[in-house]
């Protein structure tokens, strides 16, 4: 093992532990707006859902992948890759307008879309590269054939 491999795959760890972190910080706010606007249950329980799914992948990912499990890798991989098609397409219903919020116009809409996507995408699309990487791979135990 050299210190690349571990250092890879602590990097993803981290950032998959911290997005998990902040999409169940989400889901505790989805609920809370749940309870007080029970109008706008539809849009909130969707964006409940995807918090449930992604704080569900990203958190177990982390950890495991802390513990050289090949499975964190894989959560890691599918809760990153949920979170950048998740955001994306937020941002593309954003900017077509169809959309349950309405925050004044077209243009408040579009730009909260691209705001969300450059918040999310960054680190999402980080941890997913340092996740499916060669040397993160390796920290798990999985050999990697050269091509």
């Amino acid at each position: 093992m050299t210190r690349t491999e571990g250092r890879t795959a602590l990097a993803a760890a981290v950032l998959a532990l911290l997005g998990g972190l902040l999409y169940l910080a989400g889901l505790v706010l989805d609920v809370v707006a749940l309870a007080r606007f029970p109008d706008d249950a539809g849009r909130v329980g969707v964006h409940a859902a995807v918090d449930v799914v992604l704080a569900s992948t990203l958190l177990p990912g982390g950890v495991l992948l802390l513990r050289r499990q090949p499975i964190g890798r894989i959560g890691c991989i599918a809760g990153s890759s949920a979170a950048l098609l998740a955001t994306l397409t937020s941002a593309i219903l954003a900017a077509a307008g169809l959309t349950f919020a309405d925050f004044g116009g077209p243009g408040d809409l579009a730009m909260g879309g691209l705001t969300a996507l450059a918040l999310v995408a960054p680190p999402a699309l980080a941890t997913l590269l340092l996740a499916v990487s060669a040397p993160a791979a390796r920290w798990c135990g999985i050999e990697i054939c050269p091509t």
